[in-house]
């Protein structure tokens, strides 16, 4: 079932109630109206929470709006026929429709996690990878988590190195350097702190783990806290770089 934005629970109320109301008839819902509020009831659960985006004190009023058409439509099924009651003096239908109003159909896009990289097809690239590695730890795939952010490290230190590596030549091209000789050369070149380093190692480490010998030889596998050493070592990278120099 597709999502219900904001603005069409307004249209939809216009149409099912009329759009002359006013807020203060704190009596103008019937049980007349017990089908469109039915409906009216379906619609909201289809809007997605987070188009919801109301201060705490006007959500407090949405919801009481909702609750009340919640608790009363029963009554209503069961042939009572008092109104609505309203919530603050005002008429709950009308004050769903004025919150709605100060909703957005979309939101705004996210601030991007790597906005130090100015190429926009390698930072969307990276930040695809880093939501990718997240969305497989909260599924508890710990080894997919781990892989992801592996990549994601390496990636970033490559990217520092061929942007800010400094006049010093390589020995071999970054490009043919593996992961550790990455995070030795990043420190080595101030493009990372000790810490950091201490922490890519961790995440490196946790990577070997998708080596089928390696984790056979120290009987130890891919987990939550490999994930976490992975991901958090992403996150300490991201912000020494983000920063301009190491923290």
């Amino acid at each position: 079932m597709p999502s219900i934005l904001p603005s069409q629970i307004v249209a939809a109320i216009d149409n099912m109630f009329g759009s002359n109301r006013n807020e203060i008839d704190n009596r103008a819902v019937q049980h007349i109206h017990k089908v469109q509020v039915h409906a009216l009831l379906a619609m909201l659960d289809e809007v997605p929470a987070a188009l919801v985006d109301l201060n705490a004190q006007d959500y407090l009023e949405f919801s009481q709006c909702r609750a009340v058409l919640a608790t009363k439509l029963p009554a209503w099924n069961l042939g009572d026929i008092a109104p609505a009651n309203s919530v603050g003096g005002k008429d709950v239908i009308e004050r769903i429709r004025r919150l709605m109003l100060k909703c957005r159909d979309r939101l705004p896009p996210p601030e991007p996690e790597l906005p130090f990289i100015a190429e926009d097809d390698v930072r969307l690239g990276l930040e695809d990878r880093i939501q990718a590695a997240w969305t497989d730890f909260n599924a508890r795939e710990w080894m997919g988590a781990t892989i992801l952010a592996g990549h994601v490290i390496e990636a970033l230190l490559l990217w520092a190195m061929k942007s800010k590596g400094g006049v010093t030549p390589f020995k071999k091209a970054p490009d043919e350097l593996h992961l550790h000789d990455l995070i030795a050369e990043a420190e080595k070149r101030g493009l990372i702190t000790p810490e950091c380093r201490q922490l890519a190692d961790l995440a490196k480490d946790a990577r070997n783990l998708i080596h089928p010998g390696k984790a056979t030889r120290s009987g130890t596998v891919c987990s939550k806290a490999t994930a976490l050493s992975a991901l958090s070592a992403v996150y300490r990278i991201a912000e020494e770089m983000k920063s301009g120099a190491p923290l």
